[in-house]
């Protein structure tokens, strides 16, 4: 009995091992980060500290500024990312069964795939204006192409044996989709998205940098040429925790699918 309280007490340990240790790490770096600003190592232009970071998000909080960057730019990556899933999706998938559409789309795929996307930024901008119709355009281009490609290997990587079965007993191409190479190439096509939605936040941070007026991407640049580092830090952190959730969101997803594969 004296010893159950232990026993208990090291099984939520172990349950919760990661998080506990994750959240441990994060305090001392955190407490370390605090006391070397406090004894004045730290020049506050160049890396403010946690607490003065604190502040800063109070504020911007307060005056409604943040709140309305972030829904700029979760709008933005959402309409960005969207399209880009939707698009690289049924492009991965058409490639991947037509090998004639294959070839005649390969250059171009695997010239984007290579290509600093970046570069083209300033033509979107010219062709689209500032704001948010660019962000969104490179936010598309930089996330279609590795969800199409992973989508493509996802669906070449499919058994030809059981392609054949379906084709033998009259299956549509839409039975063949279904019963077969969604359920096959699913971990792939999810990877493919992971890539995507992390190729997304970089084009509307980009994107919002040097062409918006608004959103998370423009709060750096604003802050960084007034030499705020406090409020810098803000939206960086944000950008992070943005990132963090688009990833989890994701991973639950792919959680999801296993099980109704397995099933």
């Amino acid at each position: 009995m004296i010893q159950a309280p232990a026993l208990q007490i090291r099984h939520i340990y172990t349950r919760h091992e990661p998080v506990l240790l994750g959240t441990a790490g994060l305090l001392l770096l955190v407490g370390g980060w605090e006391l070397t600003a406090w004894s004045g190592w730290l020049n506050p232009v160049v890396l403010s500290s946690p607490s003065r970071i604190g502040e800063a998000f109070l504020r911007q909080w307060a005056s409604g500024e943040l709140l309305r960057d972030l829904w700029i730019s979760v709008a933005e990556l959402a309409v960005g990312f969207g399209l880009a899933a939707l698009v690289g999706l049924a492009v991965g998938v058409v490639m991947g069964l037509q090998r004639d559409v294959e070839y005649a789309l390969d250059p171009f795929i695997w010239f984007l795939y290579s290509a600093p996307l970046i570069a083209f930024y300033p033509l979107l901008i010219v062709w689209l204006g500032f704001g948010f119709p660019s962000v969104v355009a490179i936010t598309f281009l930089l996330a279609t192409v590795p969800i199409a490609v992973n989508t493509l290997t996802a669906v070449r990587s499919v058994d030809p044996l059981l392609v054949r079965v379906v084709r033998a007993y009259g299956g549509r191409t839409s039975d063949l989709i279904g019963t077969v190479i969604l359920p096959a190439s699913l971990p792939l096509v999810v990877a493919g998205l992971r890539i995507g939605i992390a190729r997304a936040l970089i084009g509307v941070v980009i994107g919002e940098m040097f062409g918006a007026n608004a959103g998370l991407g423009f709060r750096l640049t604003y802050y960084g040429a007034r030499l705020r580092t406090s409020d810098v830090l803000v939206p960086i952190v944000a950008i992070m925790l943005l990132g963090l959730l688009a990833t989890q969101v994701l991973r639950i997803f792919e959680h999801r699918v296993a099980r109704w594969r397995r099933t």
